[in-house]
């Protein structure tokens, strides 16, 4: 698929999914609401596992986690108007930075 491996497909999945059920923590407030981001939660783990079992767990996991951290504070500036110092965007920077040297370690 356009020269990705499966396993970094696995990898941005479960960044999405990851994304997802952040969102939806700070959007629900029905029973059902909570249920789809169990759902949500529970695919992506699936994908995460998947991940692991060929990318190093520590190069997963700190994608995992930077993806999440950095989305985070997007759909936090973005979506809910938060206002975000100039010193998170800095250390945002790092761990972008740390991510594509991840990625570009293990290739």
């Amino acid at each position: 698929m356009f020269g990705v491996n499966k396993e970094w497909v696995f990898v941005m999945l479960t960044c999405f999914f990851e994304l997802c059920w952040i969102l939806g923590f700070s959007i629900a407030t029905e029973l059902w609401h909570w249920i789809i981001i169990v759902s949500l939660i529970i695919v992506d783990f699936t994908f995460l596992t998947n991940a692991c079992k060929t990318i190093p767990t520590g190069t997963v996991y700190a994608i995992f986690s930077g993806v999440g951290a950095i989305g985070a504070t997007v759909i936090d500036m973005l979506l809910f108007d938060k206002e975000v110092k100039l010193i998170q965007l800095f250390f945002v920077a790092l761990i972008i930075v740390g991510v594509v040297q991840l990625k570009r370690a293990d290739s």
